[in-house]
């Protein structure tokens, strides 16, 4: 008794995994890649690193024309997230009727 039902637990799980894994194939390869994409992502690699190396150098430059002319970091004014939001024409804005007051039942 044990084992059978054991079986009868584990086959309804296993078929539907298989089934899952059927179906996930037709999406997803499912075959592992052996560095297959190595020249891509290595690419790309070297591309962010340029790409990092170029902020950097403009970081420094910017900082260096600040402190040529004798502004630190600190004495830059921060700008409020809200200052930021565009604000349209200024309108003004008429107050809406008081509603009529309710009615007395008779």
């Amino acid at each position: 008794m044990g084992s059978t039902g054991f079986i009868k637990r584990i086959l309804p799980f296993l078929a539907t995994f298989a089934v899952g894994i059927f179906i996930a194939s037709f999406f997803v390869s499912v075959a592992p890649s052996f560095g297959s994409n190595w020249k891509g992502r290595k690419a790309e690699c070297r591309r962010m690193r340029l790409e990092n190396e170029r902020l950097r150098n403009e970081n420094l430059r910017l900082r260096n024309q600040l402190e040529r002319e004798g502004t630190t970091l600190t004495e830059i004014p921060r700008i409020a997230h809200d200052d930021l939001k565009a604000r349209g024409p200024e309108f003004p804005v008429e107050a809406p009727p008081p509603p009529p007051p309710p009615r007395r039942a008779r």
